[in-house]
Order: C-alpha cells, then structure tokens, then sequence
C-alpha cells in the first residue's frame, strides 16, 4: 500500500520481547513442535505463509542432513519464482530434531512429503495426515498470540515483516536484505528503512541525561 504522498508505511513487526515469548510457549511442550518449528522458520527465513506450507521434508533435508541453503520450488512461491533461503545453525539443529519427532510419530518423511502435517479436526480444516493448509497456519498462529498474552492479533506476514527489519537491523546492508527478502526491486526492500518503534525508543534511551 502506498500513501497518497508515494511514502510507503513502516511495516508492522513483532517486539523482541513478543518474539521471546512466542518461542517460549511454543517450545514448551513436545507436542506442540510443529507450530514452533513453523513460527521459528517464519521468523529466521521470512518465508511467506504459503511457502512455508508448501515445504516439503526434502527441500529442507539432504543425504548429508539439513541443508543450510533451502532451494524453493517455484510452484511455492510468489510469482511462481526460483529462490533459496538460508537456515541459522540453531535453526538446522532444531529441524534435526523435528524430523526425528515425525519419524517417532509415524509420519511420512520421504522427500516428496509435506513438512507440516495436519492433525486434523479443528479450525482451519484438513484431514490429517495432509498438508498444513495456509488458513490452518494462521489459525493457528493466531491461536498462539492469544497463548502468548498478546494484547494485540495480527497477521502472519508480520513474521516476515519481523524478519526483514531485523536483518536490515543487524547488518545495515539493504542489498543483503533485498537478496534475502527475494524482492526483485530496492524501492520493495527500502520500507525496512524506516526505524521502529523500538529503534526510537533505543535511540532515545542513548541521549537520556
């Protein structure tokens, strides 16, 4: 969305602190692995909600283990376009151990099977054993925030907000985070310039007498 000054809006993201607590909760309980693993992907890779669902065990693993560099398949993507992701450390071994748990739970872990499995029932739909449809991961992430005592709901997309203004946060690299973003032009990528609410409040923290 553009304002009618052609300045494009700071886009929203999540705090640190709510980032911290989401984790926390969803990474309490074995059970509840899945949906960490998805809210931990979406928030270390920017991956669309639709591309997440659309991962299958294959894209992430190889004969050596989990990859580092995760190839997208163009039928998964925005744009029905090529592109890869790149997995954090902390982030590859805790997808080890998730691919231990549905091998546990007798889920299907060829190449060609889904990376998120439904259990079925709920909201959201699916049967289970089927792929984790896009509306029952935001079901379910907004299932979370309210776990989490979020005093606000919001979207999905947030965690890829979330995501881009972190990255541009840490590095300062604007070219960085359009490659990791996947936008094919800059002027996308420079809404991640705009400082956030946190940045203001660090900023104005540092000039406190």
């Amino acid at each position: 969305m553009i304002h009618g000054s052609g300045v494009r809006p700071t886009p929203k993201t999540l705090t640190d602190a709510e980032v911290r607590t989401l984790l926390s909760v969803t990474g309490r309980a074995e059970r509840d692995l899945r949906d960490h693993i998805l809210l931990l992907l979406a928030l270390n890779t920017g991956l669309r909600v639709s591309e997440l669902t659309g991962l299958n065990v294959g894209d992430v693993r190889s004969s050596k283990g989990v990859r580092t560099i995760v190839p997208l398949r163009p039928e998964t993507t925005k744009g029905h376009k090529e592109g890869a992701v790149t997995l954090p450390e902390s982030t590859r071994r805790k997808l080890v151990t998730f691919l231990a748990w549905k091998e546990k739970c007798g889920e299907p872990t060829t190449d060609d099977a889904p990376l998120f499995v439904s259990r079925g029932g709920g909201r959201g739909g699916g049967k289970a054993g089927a792929r984790v449809s896009v509306r029952t991961a935001e079901h379910l992430f907004a299932t979370w925030q309210t776990r989490a005592g979020f005093d606000r709901h919001v979207h999905f997309h947030m965690l890829r907000h979330t995501y881009g203004t972190r990255l541009l946060r840490q590095t300062g690299n604007l070219r960085i985070v359009q490659e990791a973003m996947r936008h094919s032009s800059p002027a996308t990528t420079s809404i991640y310039t705009h400082p956030s609410t946190e940045d203001l409040v660090q900023a104005a923290e540092s000039l406190g007498w």
